[in-house]
């Protein structure tokens, strides 16, 4: 599915910045003109259990266990939804990028964003959890499974929330769809998002070319072709030679959430006291952005600012463990939730553990986990030394969060 477009949007720019330009430039009717739906939400089956996710299957029902007798203790904190979809609309015929988003007609929407955003605005706290598009996970109201990808229906949301809910225990409060038009639209609006980069990199198949190390700038459209990257490569300057990243779909839900701070920062800093700049960030969330029936302006105002004093730096990143593997000929993902620390995460998400206590993420070692890479980044926020050792083949196994951007304070 090499045309699949990776969506991962500044969510904050809705609540904070979308937020607060409605209260200040919109009034209530044109801010209500948006797409909405109606989802299971919490508020809307307040006798709804969790299962305790990571024990063993009902062998009835082949779902998690519901053990009645555990009670959420963090009663402030809301789960959202994300998807992107992809529609193909705003893609300019003449952009060097056009080749990479293809033809669009007659294939729908599609998406492989898909996270749970959580937040407490009594705390300030946020987190983020993405569920790799390949998990082989049981469709909710079904007997089968399949990637839990193929839930997704943009305007109906539910058979999706049902099945974050039978596999993962996490109830959904909130929904809120985006499609890559809104991306591309949010990210020129701010006037682009700056990310530095040790070595050049490219992926042919998204057209991504980044020549030269150092600060760059993205726009919308090149912005789009960065988090899509599914042969992300960097220079090996040593070697004169191109390596891929070995985490393959992870390293890009890494740059995605990497990009995603990026943006949040830049699009609170510059929306604050200009008007120009929040009425385009307004437009375009209500032209391309779908939210459940139960946001309401009100409660988008009310996060807002709440929120208002977040550091987007302190909002922890959490991802789906699993292992791939082949079931009847598709390459999936298994979720591997019996580990500790994915157990502890997924209490965060649950309710069962407060946000502002939230563990970091630890990946569990796997059999096939490849050796240290020369990547030029990873989660440590300096740059590794280069090793004499080359990068191993993409192992579909390993937990390794990829290549990602280097910390450098003066390109923000």
């Amino acid at each position: 599915m090499s045309q699949r477009l990776v969506l991962t949007m500044n969510i904050f720019v809705i609540f904070a910045c979308f937020g607060t330009a409605i209260g200040i430039y919109y009034s209530n009717e044109k801010a209500n003109d948006r797409k909405v739906v109606d989802i299971f939400g919490s508020e809307g089956i307040p006798t709804l259990t969790l299962p305790t996710v990571g024990e063993p299957l009902d062998p009835t029902t082949g779902l998690p266990v519901i053990d009645n007798s555990l009670m959420p203790v963090d009663l402030t904190a809301k789960n959202i939804l994300i998807t992107g979809s992809d529609n193909g609309a705003c893609v300019d015929p003449n952009s060097p990028y056009a080749d990479a988003f293809g033809d669009r007609s007659g294939i729908g929407e599609r998406s492989d964003t898909i996270m749970i955003l959580r937040l407490d605005p009594t705390t300030n706290a946020a987190a983020i959890l993405s569920f790799p598009r390949d998990l082989w996970v049981r469709i909710g109201g079904r007997t089968t499974k399949s990637r839990i990808n193929s839930a997704f229906n943009r305007d109906d949301p539910n058979e999706l929330i049902l099945t974050i809910f039978d596999n993962f225990g996490l109830v959904v409060d909130h929904y809120i769809n985006v499609d890559f038009c809104a991306f591309k639209e949010i990210v020129d609006a701010i006037g682009g998002v700056r990310v530095p980069f040790a070595t050049p990199v490219r992926d042919k198949k998204s057209k991504l070319l980044i020549e030269t190390a150092g600060c760059h700038t993205f726009g919308g459209e090149e912005g789009l072709a960065y988090v899509r990257s599914r042969h992300f490569y960097y220079y090996k300057a040593s070697t004169k030679t191109w390596s891929e990243d070995p985490a393959a779909d992870r390293g890009r839900i890494s740059r995605q959430q990497d990009f995603l701070r990026r943006a949040i920062q830049k699009a609170l800093d510059k929306s604050v006291g200009n008007p120009r700049i929040a009425k385009n960030l307004v437009d375009a969330g209500l032209q391309y952005v779908i939210t459940d029936s139960g946001l309401t302006v009100g409660k988008i105002l009310d996060i807002a600012t709440g929120m208002k004093n977040l550091d987007p730096s302190t909002m922890q990143t959490y991802q789906i463990e699993g292992k791939g593997t082949l079931i009847a000929g598709q390459a999936v993902i298994e979720p591997a939730l019996n580990g500790e620390n994915m157990k502890a995460v997924l209490a965060v998400f649950q309710g069962r553990a407060r946000l502002v206590d939230a563990p970091d993420q630890i990946f569990a070692p796997t059999t096939t986990k490849p050796p240290a890479t020369t990547a030029p980044s990873n989660t440590q926020t300096t740059i590794k030394p280069a090793v004499t050792t080359t990068l191993p083949p993409v192992y579909v196994e390993s937990n390794s969060v990829g290549v990602l951007p280097p910390d450098d304070p003066s390109c923000r």
